[in-house]
């Protein structure tokens, strides 16, 4: 065994049964006034010593976190934020996961080292009422902090190994497109009314543009001349849920030139007026995050009675702009990958699942169109009125 150093400096030496040098210091004292020490391994005593002087200036400048005091919000923030600062992770990304954090209020301040795996199976079964997206993202959230408690030997064992992600009891329920009348209706609003973001909305039913992409589209984004616009940057919601303006898009898909409609064409012109450059669309001279439209959406919604109260499938949201332009699309015939490309999706799989399925307007339309092939055959069962026959909707 090697000398001790000095009081207060450590100590090193070597560990036969690790076949590592180990190394002692003080950092503090506990609750009832006794010192702690803080244990570090290397493989030379060189090793040890620069970890030993980490560690003393760590403690001198205040920098120094003692593992037995790391909560799980500490751990979880901070490999998020190494994540941020070493580019590993978009801005936007880091404040959804900022946000999932929020969920874990109810164990924020628990020891990463007292965690167990009967506590956070209890916290992840208290959720089971939630959407299944929520579920998933805390449960990867808690998945990779505790993995990087293990790595960086905070923990020996890690209390997630053995916890499957739990499924949720909250009914699924899908975002779905408007029908044809309801898309008449709103875009009668939408026209006729004064009604704040009204133009964002027509947007988004007529060109497929997520909101975020809308609210960042800027001057110099459009070109007339060719008839092409550029969607490049979305607007998210930052740490304290205020509208930031990202460097990119939500994905790599998302960043897309499209030719514009002539009714997308219109509506950019007389939305960009005499700007010269800039956003498109502010409020007050500020940002306008999705948020501020799906609120006003959902008033315009009730007021004006927009929605069939037959229809009791899916629901109605901000999203569903997008999904009506995607889903008439579809029903044009438009070959799916060409609409991949369009609505910006990275995986085709998203665009046939989503856009591809036949709607209630689809399905009338084609029963419609067989009746009056059946009865134009004189193979229709029933007797000939001379009544006007189906018209396709």
């Amino acid at each position: 065994m090697a000398k001790r150093r000095s009081k207060g400096d450590g100590a090193i030496y070597f560990d036969e049964k690790r076949g590592l040098y180990v190394g002692q210091i003080g950092v503090g004292y506990d609750e009832r006034g006794k010192r702690k020490r803080k244990t570090v391994y290397g493989k030379t005593k060189a090793e040890v010593r620069t970890k030993i002087k980490n560690i003393d200036l760590q403690i001198f400048t205040g920098t120094f976190t003692d593992e037995n005091d790391v909560t799980i919000y500490h751990l979880a923030k901070q490999f998020l934020d190494d994540k941020l600062n070493q580019n590993e992770i978009k801005p936007t990304t880091y404040y959804r996961h900022i946000e999932t954090l929020k969920a874990l209020r109810q164990i924020y301040n628990t020891p990463i080292q007292t965690a167990n795996e009967t506590q956070l199976r209890a916290f992840l079964n208290s959720r089971l009422y939630y959407s299944q997206s929520y579920i998933n993202k805390i449960y990867e959230l808690l998945n990779k902090t505790f993995r990087e408690a293990a790595r960086r030997k905070i923990i020996t064992e890690n209390p997630m190994e053995h916890i499957k992600k739990p499924h949720s009891k909250k009914k699924t329920e899908i975002v779905r497109a408007l029908t044809k009348d309801e898309q008449r209706k709103l875009i009668h609003v939408l026209l006729t009314e004064d009604i704040n973001y009204s133009q964002q909305m027509l947007l988004s039913m007529a060109a497929g543009f997520r909101m975020g992409e809308i609210n960042a589209l800027f001057v110099e984004t459009v070109n007339f001349t060719f008839n092409r616009v550029k969607v490049q940057r979305t607007i998210s919601r930052g740490e304290k849920g205020e509208a930031i303006l990202s460097d990119t898009a939500k994905t790599d898909a998302g960043t897309r030139i499209l030719t514009m409609t002539e009714d997308v064409r219109e509506l950019l012109r007389d939305c960009i007026g005499d700007k010269k450059s800039g956003l498109i669309f502010t409020h007050k001279g500020k940002m306008i995050s999705t948020s501020q439209v799906n609120s006003q959406f959902r008033r315009v919604l009730k007021k004006y009675d927009i929605l069939d109260k037959t229809i009791t499938d899916g629901k109605v949201d901000l999203h569903s702009l997008r999904h009506t332009f995607g889903t008439r699309c579809a029903e044009a015939g438009m070959p799916p990958k060409v609409l991949q490309e369009i609505m910006g999706h990275t995986d085709i799989s998203v665009t046939m699942n989503t856009y591809f399925y036949a709607t209630r307007d689809y399905i009338d339309e084609n029963i419609y169109k067989v009746d009056n092939i059946l009865k134009n055959e004189g193979l229709s069962i029933a007797p000939d009125r001379g009544e006007n026959q189906y018209k396709a909707i």
